[in-house]
C-alpha cells in the first residue's frame, strides 16, 4: 500500500471521528443546557423532608441550593401575614397547644382569620409529621410570619455567603371565603405588599395565586410586580380570559404539560412556564426535556441532582 493511500485512509478516519465527536458534543451541550437552565423552586420550603412552610424547611431548601422558595400566606385576626397553606389548622399535621390532634370535622373551626398571631404561634405544626411524606422529619415547630421567614433566610444566606434566593409568594385566596377566612382582595394585597416593601425585597419576589381577582388587583395597584398565574385545569385561553392582563408566569399542574405544543403555546405568548408540584424523578426528567422554565417540587434535591 502506498504512503498516499495510507494517508488518505487516516484522513478519512479522522474526519469521520471528528464529525461523530462534534455531533455527540452538540447533543451533550444541548442536554447540559436543558439541565442547568431550569429554575428549582422548593415547594413550601422542603416539604418532602421537613414540616411544610416552616423555618427549618426553608433553611433546608436554601442549604440544598434552590433558586426560589415557594410559600403560602394567610392573614390573622390582627392583620399579620402568616405563612400557611390553609387559613385554618389542618387536621393532617397540626396539633393544639396542649398536644391534641385536630379532627377533619373540626379543623375549619380553628380559623386563623379569627385568631391573633400569638395564639396561632402556640400550635405545633411539625411534631406529628405528615403521612403523605414518610421521610419528613418530625420536629416541633410553628407557623411563622412572612417577615420572620424573610429575615431568617436573608440572615442565613449572608452569614453562610450563599447565593441569594427569590420568593414565590402564593396568596391563598378563595372567592367564597372572602370576609370569613380572609380579607377582601384589596386589603389582602396591601398587607402582603407592605411586608415586601418593609424588607426591601421587591426585586426578589413574584406573587402567585389561583384567584384571578387577587392577581387583577395586584397588577392594577402594583404593575411592576412579577405575577404567576396558578391553574389546575381548563384551557390556556379560558384561564387567561379571567385576567385583565398577561402574567409573566403561567404555572399549571404539571399533568397539563403534556407535550412540546403546550410548552410552545406558553412561550410564544412570552410567558414563563413553571409547573407544580413535580416530585417523581421520571416526571422531573420529562419537564426538563420539555424545557420548562422552572419546576416547583417538594423534593428540591431530586431536581438539583438532575441539574448537576
Amino acid at each position: 500500500m502506498t504512503n498516499f493511500k495510507i494517508a488518505l485512509i487516516f484522513l478519512s478516519f479522522t474526519v469521520l471521528n471528528s464529525c461523530k465527536s462534534n455531533s455527540e458534543n452538540e447533543k451533550e451541550m444541548e442536554t447540559n443546557a436543558s439541565k442547568t437552565s431550569v429554575q428549582v423552586q422548593g415547594h413550601r420550603g422542603d416539604r418532602g423532608n421537613f414540616p411544610e412552610n416552616s423555618i427549618p424547611a426553608f433553611i433546608s431548601a436554601v442549604k440544598k441550593g434552590v433558586d426560589v422558595l415557594e410559600l403560602d400566606v394567610v392573614i390573622s385576626k390582627d392583620k399579620k401575614v402568616v405563612v400557611s397553606h390553609e387559613p385554618y389548622m389542618s387536621s393532617l399535621y397540626v396539633s393544639t397547644p396542649t398536644g391534641d390532634s385536630i379532627s377533619k370535622a373540626d379543623e375549619r373551626s380553628y380559623n386563623m382569620y379569627e385568631m391573633s398571631y400569638d395564639s396561632i404561634r402556640q400550635f405545633d405544626a411539625g411534631s406529628r409529621g405528615n403521612r403523605h411524606f414518610p421521610n419528613q422529619e418530625k420536629i416541633k415547630t410553628y407557623k411563622p410570619l412572612l417577615s420572620e421567614v424573610i429575615d431568617t433566610v436573608e440572615t442565613f444566606i449572608a452569614a453562610e455567603e450563599l447565593q441569594p434566593v427569590k420568593y414565590n409568594i402564593e396568596i391563598k385566596s378563595v372567592i367564597t371565603e372572602y370576609g370569613e377566612y380572609q380579607p377582601e382582595p384589596e386589603e389582602f394585597v396591601e398587607l402582603v405588599i407592605e411586608i415586601i416593601k418593609e424588607r426591601g425585597i421587591h426585586d426578589k419576589v413574584n406573587i402567585q395565586s389561583f384567584d384571578p381577582k387577587i392577581l387583577n388587583v395586584m397588577n392594577r395597584n402594583y404593575p411592576e410586580t412579577e405575577i404567576a398565574y396558578l391553574v389546575s385545569n381548563g384551557g390556556i385561553e379560558e384561564n387567561l380570559s379571567l385576567l385583565d392582563f398577561k402574567p409573566e408566569i403561567y404555572s399549571p399542574n404539571y399533568r397539563l404539560v403534556k407535550d412540546e405544543q403546550f410548552v410552545d403555546s406558553i412561550k410564544s405568548a412570552e410567558m414563563q412556564l413553571i409547573p407544580w408540584t413535580v416530585n417523581y424523578p421520571e416526571d422531573i426528567q420529562r419537564m426538563i426535556d420539555l424545557k420548562v422554565d422552572g419546576i416547583i417540587t417538594d423534593y428540591p434535591e431530586r431536581v438539583l441532582d438532575k441539574k448537576r
